[in-house]
């Protein structure tokens, strides 16, 4: 029952961020994709119908401009459930003008550190896994007009 509620959040992810980055200017979709190996050996992604622990999703999220200017610094979020955990270097365009947050809006770019106590008392810098990433944000330096980009990051579904 816990994943068929995460798919019904997963539906809602897509439907609010679509609606709320609607205006007269730019549109956006967001889907989300299952990935899985063919007897080829070739990934394959399909549409999400259903989860489950282990599963790769892909989320693909496409902005179009839709006027005759142009958009700049555009930055979408894309949040991930707690039942997911993001899979490092799996976002495209790569994070590298991009940022990362562990929390609900404390962005920085990868990778993020936080300082850790050891037994001794001493202080020192640790990389924060990639898992704990809760939310990722792309910058869009601009789109012209007709112009779109798809977005994309791949989470799995937590055992």
């Amino acid at each position: 029952m816990k994943y068929k509620s995460l798919f019904l959040f997963v539906l809602f992810l897509g439907l609010s961020v679509n609606a709320n980055a609607q205006n007269d200017e730019l549109s956006s979709v967001l889907k989300a994709f299952k990935i899985t190996l063919g007897a080829d050996g070739n990934e394959v992604a399909t549409e999400v119908t259903e989860i489950k622990p282990g599963d790769i999703i892909e989320y693909r999220l496409t902005y179009q401009e839709k006027k005759d200017g142009s958009l700049t610094q555009i930055t979408p979020v894309l949040p991930i459930p707690l039942e997911m955990f993001y899979l490092d270097n799996s976002a495209s365009p790569e994070l590298s003008g991009a940022s990362v947050s562990p929390t609900a809006n404390d962005f920085r770019q990868p990778p993020l550190t936080r300082q850790v106590t050891l037994p001794d008392g001493s202080q020192v810098n640790r990389v924060i896994p990639a898992q704990e990433y809760r939310r990722i944000q792309w910058l869009v330096p601009a789109l012209a007009a007709g112009e779109s980009i798809t977005l994309t990051a791949r989470v799995e579904v937590r055992s």
